[in-house]
């Protein structure tokens, strides 16, 4: 991607006991240095043995945004490969942290919109306008936030997954 990005603040103390350094190599594609990142890079390289490896069986995905909530690798895993393919995208990553039982993987997800994303949004019950050719081809830019339970065999059962839709949509007005 060639984004460096200034490291945040790393903490090792508090409640959470031991947590990623920031100040090392946690944010940079690539990173297995939790298991939410070893996920979502090995997604993102069409690598979905690796990616779903890092998945429970009974994993729940739930959809802030829209109260979608989805159940097991039969539902999640196709749910995620039509998000992946829905648009072209440049994540750049904001943080990167987990402890033994629960992470958080957040990131910026830069992108165009095409046809693809407009489908899937429509799926997910995102307000976008009727006319997609106002908004087709235009660059977007949005935070997005994963909270994440790691179970005591070390795989991902819960994603709560937060994305501010409304900034999208605003950036089309």
């Amino acid at each position: 991607m060639g984004t460096k990005l200034k490291p945040a603040p790393s903490s090792t103390s508090g409640k959470l006991g031991k947590t990623q350094d920031f100040n090392n190599k946690d944010l940079e594609q690539g990173s297995t240095a939790t298991p939410f990142s070893t996920f979502f890079w090995a997604a993102l390289k069409d690598d979905w043995a690796t990616a779903e490896a890092q998945l429970a069986d009974d994993i729940e995905w739930d959809m802030m945004p829209n109260n979608q909530i989805r159940k097991g690798k039969s539902d999640v895993l196709p749910f995620l490969k039509a998000a992946k393919y829905a648009s072209r995208k440049e994540p750049i990553p904001i943080s990167n942290r987990a402890d033994k039982e629960w992470g958080v993987w957040e990131y910026w997800n830069v992108g165009t919109i095409d046809e693809g994303m407009v489908e899937f949004a429509k799926q997910s019950k995102w307000p976008f306008p009727s006319d997609i050719s106002t908004i087709t081809g235009k660059k977007y830019k949005v935070p997005v936030c994963f909270v994440y339970h790691i179970n005591a065999a070390g795989k991902i059962d819960l994603v709560r997954e937060y994305l501010d839709v409304g900034s999208v949509i605003a950036q089309f007005k």
